[in-house]
C-alpha cells in the first residue's frame, strides 16, 4: 500500500514539474505575449470603445468614450449620432451624424466631449455609437453629408462600441 501512495505522489510531482517547465519554456522563447498593445494584425475584442452618456439631457451634455483598442492602420472610428424618423410625414428617414474621428495613433484612454443638441426638439432621441470605417468607407461617408449628417452609412462599416440612447428631456 505504501508503494502505491509513493507512486501517486511521484506522478503528481512529475506532472507539476512538467507543467511548470513547459510554461517557463513558452515564456522564455517568446510564445507568451506580455505586451498589452494590440498588434496591427490582431483583432480587438468587442467593444473597442466603451461609450457613456446620460439617458436624458437638456441642450448640452457630455459623452465619455474609453478607447480600449485603437483602430488598425487604414481605419478610423467615428462617433455616430443616429436619429430616426427625421423629415416630413411620409418621408421620414434616419440620419447619421459622424463626429470625433479616432485614428490608429490614438492613445488608449478616456475621452470626454461636449455635445450641443439645442436644435433638437424636446422629446427627440438619438442613438450614439462608434463605427469603424476604412479609408474608402470614410470618403463615402463624408462625401454623402447633407450639412453635418448623412442619410446612409457606407456598406460594410460596423459598430465597435455599445449603443447609448439619449433623449432630449428639457430645454
Amino acid at each position: 500500500m505504501g508503494w502505491r501512495l509513493n507512486a501517486t505522489v511521484g506522478a503528481a510531482i512529475i506532472t507539476v514539474a512538467g507543467t511548470v517547465g513547459t510554461a517557463f519554456i513558452n515564456g522564455w522563447f517568446g510564445m507568451h505575449k506580455t505586451d498589452d498593445k494590440p498588434q496591427s494584425t490582431q483583432s480587438c475584442a468587442f467593444p473597442a470603445v466603451r461609450l457613456d452618456a446620460p439617458s436624458q439631457v437638456g441642450g448640452t451634455f457630455e459623452t465619455t468614450a474609453k478607447l480600449m483598442c485603437p483602430p488598425p492602420t487604414g481605419t478610423k472610428y467615428y462617433l455616430i449620432s443616429q436619429m430616426d424618423g427625421v423629415g416630413k410625414k411620409g418621408t421620414e428617414h434616419p440620419v447619421y451624424c459622424p463626429r470625433d474621428p479616432i485614428g490608429p495613433e490614438a492613445e488608449k484612454k478616456t475621452y470626454t466631449s461636449e455635445r450641443d443638441v439645442h436644435t433638437s426638439p424636446v422629446g427627440s432621441t438619438r442613438s450614439l455609437y462608434y463605427l469603424t470605417v476604412n479609408d474608402d468607407q470614410e470618403q463615402k461617408l463624408l462625401a454623402n453629408l447633407h450639412g453635418d449628417c448623412a442619410w446612409s452609412l457606407p456598406a460594410g462599416a460596423g459598430k465597435v462600441s455599445n449603443t447609448v440612447e439619449v433623449e432630449r428631456g428639457w430645454q
